[in-house]
């Protein structure tokens, strides 16, 4: 992480603290996706992961990193196969409490996603904001699980069947001080900075693995909300986005806590905690 930020980023001498450990090493994932594929030489259906060439299916019996139960829902699903090839099939187990869609995120390791949580309210208390606004809140799980310590805040999600369990699941915590909003979140970005200005505010932005676009990282910087915890699954594209927010003097890269949520694989879940030192910046 230290290399791909010098190397990226440019941000040599960012304080890194040290990985927050999974108890499971193995058998943590709450969600896969197996595909099927016609084998025509043998004459039979292939259920798994696509291998390395991206191409062709590898079949398997089981997932060494999927909870025992997905397991099992993968021999069901072997048992009475998909029709065809060319099919994905996502087996899921449903977070305990929580209204989650099919198809709409949430967090892929419950085991760790505790000590996530503790991370991202400790830098919100810390930053003292009344506002919160959460970009990408899926099914609103940080804001809900940060509303606590705000006065109000808004979570803004592209994907609408997540918003409507968003909703669902604010009413079911009997969570009142937040509204939450379907559209894209980089063209809400500037319209939501903007409604209290002056006021602490924080902005929690976990994206997509291709990251932030750059338009909407130059809007969070016109309007230079007073922090800005940034929650990542790929320490480079953060890398990359963390230079343009911290250019030129704009936000101070407090530090990053990495999170071991994704054991034996090259990912690694990234909190980093920007604070604004710049100068005021004209909103036009």
């Amino acid at each position: 992480i230290r290399d791909l930020f010098q190397r990226v980023g440019g941000l040599a001498g960012a304080v890194i603290d040290p990985v927050v450990p999974c108890s499971e090493p193995y058998g943590y994932r709450n969600r896969i996706m197996v595909r099927t594929q016609w084998n025509k030489p043998q004459q039979r259906l292939e259920l798994g992961f696509l291998g390395f060439d991206n191409k062709f299916v590898v079949d398997i019996t089981e997932c060494a990193l999927a909870e025992p139960i997905l397991n099992e829902q993968l021999t069901q699903v072997r048992a009475k196969p998909p029709p065809r090839g060319g099919l994905k099939v996502m087996l899921r187990v449903a977070p305990e409490g929580w209204v989650v869609p099919n198809d709409s995120f949430f967090q892929n390791n419950f085991f760790l996603l505790p000590k996530l949580v503790e991370t991202v309210r400790a830098r919100l208390r810390e930053a003292g904001s009344r506002r919160l606004i959460d970009a990408y809140c899926g099914v609103g799980f940080f804001a809900l699980e940060l509303a606590d310590l705000v006065e109000s805040f808004i979570g803004v999600e592209y994907d609408r069947l997540a918003i409507n369990a968003a909703k669902a699941n604010m009413t079911r915590r009997g969570i009142k001080n937040g509204q939450f909003v379907s559209g894209p979140a980089e063209d809400y970005l500037g319209g939501l900075l903007a409604r209290h200005p002056g006021e602490p505010t924080t902005l929690v932005i976990d994206p997509p693995r291709t990251g932030v676009p750059p338009d909407a990282l130059q809007r969070i910087r016109r309007a230079h909300p007073q922090q800005v915890i940034y929650v990542s699954c790929h320490p480079a594209t953060l890398a990359r986005d963390l230079q343009i927010l911290c250019a030129e003097g704009g936000y101070e890269l407090v530090k990053v806590t990495p999170h071991d949520m994704f054991p034996q694989t090259q990912h690694v879940e990234c909190v980093a905690d920007l604070r604004w030192k710049g100068p005021e910046i004209p909103s036009v």
